[in-house]
């Protein structure tokens, strides 16, 4: 099998032309049935094919991230921020059963035990691709029910904690991004809810401290 994408905890490999293999050191069960959930919700996500233990076989998508586009200049920061922001309107108009969890990491997500919708917690330009279909969501490891307000403040966190100058990006996109992307996610976000979103993230055993005080400092800013 051809090597096509490795994260943290999982390894991407090509079956064929239409077919990809997620195969991780966790069981996907869970992540297979919210993915099928969402879809059939009307979300743009991979469709699941097969899911047994660790293994996930998924729909090929064709087409770069959206995280790659903004890199290269393909992608204005302003409607990268529209598209991300549309996505999660998608995703939270999905009302969320009661199988799925309402906390994760020890976290309450909020939204009660009725009425919580679907959270991916992991919405940003790496997990979001760029097909000629249109943008797909992607990496729902994460996913929780809850309160929507959650899920724009762990964007703005993963945003605000990231080393965008470390990307090679010039002073002017850097504050373009600044700008464009992290404010626009926290005025998405009450106060409150920004601060439940660095405990999360916080609680992320793969973080570097230098990241989390990054998100720290950015909260500090109110």
């Amino acid at each position: 099998m051809e090597l096509i994408g490795v994260g943290r905890a999982s390894r991407v490999f090509a079956l064929d032309e239409r077919r990809v293999l997620r195969r991780c050191a966790f069981d996907v069960g869970a992540e297979a049935r919210v993915m099928r959930l969402v879809r059939e919700a009307g979300c743009p996500v991979p469709e699941v094919l097969e899911a047994s233990g660790g293994d996930l076989v998924l729909e090929r998508l064709r087409g770069p991230t959206l995280a790659a586009e903004l890199l290269a200049g393909a992608v204005r920061v302003e409607a990268a921020a529209e598209m991300l922001l549309g996505l999660h309107e998608r995703l939270h108009g999905v009302e969320a059963p009661a199988w799925v969890p309402r906390s994760t990491r020890g976290i309450d997500m909020g939204g009660g035990a009725a009425g919580a919708r679907m959270l991916h917690l992991d919405l940003h330009p790496e997990n979001v691709v760029l097909t000629d279909r249109g943008p797909y969501l992607i990496d729902w490891t994460n996913a929780a029910a809850g309160a929507p307000a959650f899920d724009f403040a762990v964007t703005w966190a993963i945003l605000a904690g990231a080393d965008f100058a470390g990307f090679g990006l010039g002073p002017e996109l850097v504050e373009a991004v600044r700008t464009g992307l992290v404010e626009r996610f926290r005025q998405a976000a009450p106060a409150a809810a920004r601060a439940v979103a660095v405990e999360y993230r916080a609680a992320d055993a793969a973080l570097e401290e230098a990241e989390i005080e990054r998100i720290r400092g950015e909260l500090g800013r109110g």
